[in-house]
This record gives C-alpha cells, structure tokens and sequence, in this order.
C-alpha cells in the first residue's frame, strides 16, 4: 500500500509564528488549560455567540490534534477534521469549534487553510495510488506570548524565594545586639560585586536591535557575572547574537520564545563555544569579511574618483588649448587653405564658363555663314 502523499511547505508560511515550549505535554496540560481559563470568557466566547466549546471537549480534541505535530516545533499538524472526529468521539462539528477555539485564545494558528486539489495534483496524486481529493489544514501549536507571564505565576511548584506564606509564631522571639557578622562568625555572606566589564556588554547587548527578546528578562547587572569573562575578551554583541545563532544550527536544538532559565541558556551555549576559546571571537570572521568588502568598495570608489578628475584636468587642458598659438596658427592655416581652394574653384568656374560661351557663339557663326552665300 502507497502512502498518501502530502503537500509541502517551506519555511515562508511559518514565518513569524512560534513554536511550543516543554513539547506535547505542556502544551496539551498547561498552555491549553490556562489559556482556556483566562481568556475563553473574554476572548472566544463573544466571537462564538450560540457555538460554545466545553472546557473537556476543547482539551481531548487539543490532545488528539497535537500527536500530529511535530515533536520538537508544534508545527507541521495536518490531521483531517474526520480524522479527530474518529481519535476523540466528537462530531466534526465540534472538532471544528475547536479549531476555532484554539485560533482565538492564540495557542494555535492556522498556517495553510485546507482546500481541494486541481486537477494536476489530483493526477498526480492518482499515479502514486493516492485517491485524496483535498488538502488538510497546516497547523502549528504554539504558546501565547501575552501569558506567558501569566505561566510563572500559575506554577504548580512550591513557592519559593522573598515571598512566602508567613506564618504567625505562637510568641515574639526577639535577639539581642550581637557582635559583627561575617563568613567566620556564621553571618550573611557579602555579594561579590558587579563586575563593570560584563555590566557594559550586557547593557549593549539588551539594546541591540537583533538581541533575544528573553535577554530583558535579567537585569544588566543580572548578566554581568556571565559576560565578564566574553567581555574581557572583546566581545562585543554580535558575537553574543552569533554563537547563539551557531549553537543552535550546529546542535539542532531550538531555542524557545521564552526559555525557563535565560541566564543558564546562555551559559550552555557559552561552555559549548568553549571557555578556553573565548579569545576566537564567533563574528571577527564575518567582521573581517565585511571590512575586506568595505575596503575594496572604497577601493572602487577611490579609483573611480581619481579617473574622473584625471578626465576633468584633460578636458580642461583641451578647454584651455582652444585659445593659445597653435590652436590660432592652425585655424589661420586652415583658412587660408580654405581660400585659395575656393579661389582655384572660382577660376576653373570662370574658365569652364568661357569655354561655354566660346561654343555658343562657334555654333551660331556657323549655321549664319551659309544663310549669307545664298
């Protein structure tokens, strides 16, 4: 049996759509759920007057439909409506309501609407055995980026960190004056300070315009720990932007819209560049490449200038010939060559003209002579 063939996509459809984060399971029991909780009431259910979806309903049918995603993106979910209609036991009709549902609350988009084949892709598709008649839907299943702040808040970990559940002891405990507290005497120990180095290329690296949008997460001081040493090295952020870029082509791996530990992504892909290497920087190549391109187009230009002036001081010397002794000698020459050749052509002119007339008058004195003898 031939499988059915399928209609490809490239990169271009997919273009400014995210990917999910955690794969399947987060997307199907977080992401769904609470996207379903905070916005059906104000986002899809004035859209979908008469058409409401169950909470129950929208999640097996977000199930059923995410196993036909691609592991990894969320992407490339092409499951026909029959299809989840028969995984799920609801009716085509819910399944549809679903999809809707899922479009509004802005955790799946629709990246190619199904339709039916033309009559060339219906031949085609016959001769491999393929007896379809339409395309399905392209589907890619993503978060929503507005609650994504909303996913750190709603965590089902313990809490943790400066704000906790305080809890009322049954008696004031007080202490008395101690003496100074230090690493030696059990106390707080001090917070290293800041380092300047890494402060300043993490302050420029969040102002780039090609920066992360996850590195506004942390603070420049936040950073500064984790970029001493690339800045110690002249790093700059484009070297920053490139080995993220580098680590994630050569690994395969795909960063997330918004990673779980921003700080810890970059220190991974700090230790694969390697911390012996941070003298190699990931953009001086690229760097050296642009400068040789600037320096020949400067090159061209320079060249181009110096041809256009070396034209400009020739015109200028033909300008300024125009008027000296050799150019009026040869003009005055040129004249006088001009008159006598027109005196020469009066005279034949003349000489021609009397010999004309000499014939005239030969002819008439001939036919007059013989008039006179008779």
């Amino acid at each position: 049996m031939v499988a059915a063939i399928v209609l490809e996509l490239d990169a271009a459809p997919y273009a400014g759509v995210p990917c999910w984060t955690g794969r399947l399971e987060r997307w199907t029991r977080w992401t769904v759920p609470v996207a379903y909780d905070c916005r059906y009431d104000s986002h899809v259910r004035p859209v979908m007057p008469g058409n409401p979806i169950s909470r129950r309903a929208l999640l097996a049918i977000a199930e059923a439909r995410a196993r036909y995603a691609d592991h990894s993106t969320g992407r490339n979910c092409r499951p026909t409506n029959e299809r989840l209609a028969a995984d799920t036991g609801y009716s085509v009709r819910t399944v549809q309501r679903a999809d809707t549902a899922l479009r509004l609350l802005g955790v799946a988009t629709e990246v190619l609407r199904g339709r039916q084949r033309t009559r060339a892709e219906r031949m085609a598709s016959w001769r491999v055995n393929d007896r379809g008649r339409g395309w399905a839907s392209v589907w890619s299943l993503h978060d929503n980026p507005q609650l994504n702040r909303y996913l750190s808040s709603l965590s089902p970990h313990l809490r943790s960190g400066p704000v906790r559940d305080n809890t009322h002891l049954p008696k004031v405990v007080t202490t008395g004056t101690g003496g100074p507290a230090g690493p030696r005497q059990s106390g707080a120990k001090r917070h290293r300070a800041r380092d300047g180095w890494g402060a300043d290329l993490a302050r420029r690296w969040r102002s780039d315009p090609r920066c992360p949008p996850w590195a506004q997460r942390h603070s420049a001081n936040a950073w500064a720990a984790l970029l001493a040493a690339p800045a110690r090295h002249g790093w700059t952020p484009r070297d920053l932007n490139t080995v993220i870029a580098d680590w994630a082509g050569v690994t395969g791996r795909r960063i997330p819209d918004s990673p779980h530990k921003p700080i810890g992504l970059l220190g991974a892909v700090l230790a694969w560049h390697g911390r012996d290497n941070l003298a190699q920087r990931p953009a001086a190549l690229e760097e050296a490449r642009e400068a040789a391109e600037a320096a020949a187009h400067r090159a061209r230009l320079a060249a181009a200038r110096t041809a256009h002036t070396e034209h400009l001081r020739a015109r200028e010397a033909g300008r300024r010939a125009v008027g000296g002794a050799g150019h009026t000698a040869a003009r005055e020459a040129a004249a006088a060559a001009a008159q006598r050749s027109a005196a020469k052509r009066a005279i034949a002119a003349a000489a021609e003209d009397a010999a004309r007339q000499a014939a005239v008058h030969a002819a008439r004195a001939g036919r007059l002579i013989p008039e006179a003898t008779m």
